[in-house]
């Protein structure tokens, strides 16, 4: 009888538990990911496209985050760092490492 009681007592500890986790609310700001040596092709201030260099194209709806798009100009290879939510957040970039362009 007194085992039956733990299991009980630990199952609903559970059960409380987790519906107090789901209370919580969610990470509005999205997953942050990268995109590694990417050429911007085309930029306005409500979207942007970049290439990869397999030329595979990028198009990303830009929120006030990002930087002006004359930041991006030239023929410069770049890692971007990007948050996803309703609108892709800005969080950086960098020259990309010499040996990534070559892939």
């Amino acid at each position: 009888m007194k085992k039956i009681l733990i299991i009980t007592v630990v199952f609903l500890f559970i059960v409380f538990l987790t519906n107090l986790a789901n209370r919580i609310p969610a990470d509005t700001s999205g997953t942050s990911f990268s995109l590694k040596a990417q050429k911007v092709v085309a930029c306005s201030s409500n979207e942007i496209v970049l290439v990869d260099p397999h030329q595979k194209a990028t198009r990303l709806d830009k929120d006030a985050s990002w930087p002006e798009c004359s930041a991006f100009q030239g023929n410069d290879v770049q890692d971007f760092y990007l948050s996803r939510g309703e609108k892709t957040h800005f969080l950086g970039f960098e020259k990309t490492a010499w040996w990534r362009k070559a892939m």
